[in-house]
């Protein structure tokens, strides 16, 4: 789902189109974190989805190790600990790919 392979290429645009793709998996790959987060209290949302885009964003992103955190503290047994240290990681990984 996660992968430059799924972006359609418009020959005419070129670089443009490809750029727009990858904001769009991004943006994907963000949202799928996001829900995550909001669901993680209550049950076990270490999806494929989920790993895919943790992988995708990995490739992507400056500081990858968050990516690594957010997967660590998804193993947290506490459900409370587990969402606040879900919930600091996401805005981490967040303000890592926002522009300067």
């Amino acid at each position: 789902m996660f992968s430059s392979g799924d972006l359609d290429k418009v020959a005419y645009f070129g670089h443009w189109a490809d750029e727009s793709g990858q904001r769009r998996l991004m943006r994907d790959a963000v949202g799928t974190l996001r829900e995550a987060v909001l669901n993680c209290a209550d049950k076990d949302v270490r999806t494929e989805e989920l790993k895919q885009a943790l992988l995708f964003l990995e490739r992507h992103m400056t500081r990858p190790e968050h990516c690594a955190r957010f997967r660590q503290n998804l193993e947290i047994r506490d459900p409370m600990l587990r969402v606040l240290a879900v919930r600091e990681t996401f805005a981490s990984i967040v303000k890592t790919l926002s522009p300067s």
